[in-house]
């Protein structure tokens, strides 16, 4: 029974790490919207924090930063949403199941991502 708990505890500690996505290439999307459109396209230096303990998500996205906070989770047979919040903004983050494409979804803008493997911290 020790050892099935202290397994339960372990394998949750090991979920609940910060996982950091590299950024492949990315595409940003300004509106008005149009599907497959990007209006900004690279693969300069940027990363993507995701810390599902501490609610939090930091993207860097070539020399900006958004912090934001996780206000809302939801999972589905393809793909994990995340409603993120901060100061001036509320966004939706997809990422896939095979944690290759993440989107964020805000109301002027959409950035698709290509990442590479993710690490965790």
């Amino acid at each position: 029974m020790k050892k099935l708990i202290f397994m339960l505890l372990l394998t949750s500690g090991v979920y609940a790490q910060q996982q950091v996505f590299n950024v492949q290439r990315y595409c940003i999307d300004e509106k008005p919207f149009k599907k497959g459109s990007c209006d900004s396209v690279g693969n300069e230096y940027s990363f993507v924090f995701l810390d599902e303990k501490k609610k939090k998500v930091v993207f860097f996205l070539t020399d900006l930063k958004f912090e934001y906070q996780i206000t809302g989770f939801k999972k589905d047979a393809n793909n994990i949403y995340y409603t993120l919040a901060n100061n001036t903004s509320i966004v939706e983050m997809k990422i896939s199941n095979g944690k290759r494409n993440i989107e964020f979804n805000g109301p002027d803008r959409r950035v698709f991502l290509t990442v590479g493997r993710s690490t965790k911290l």
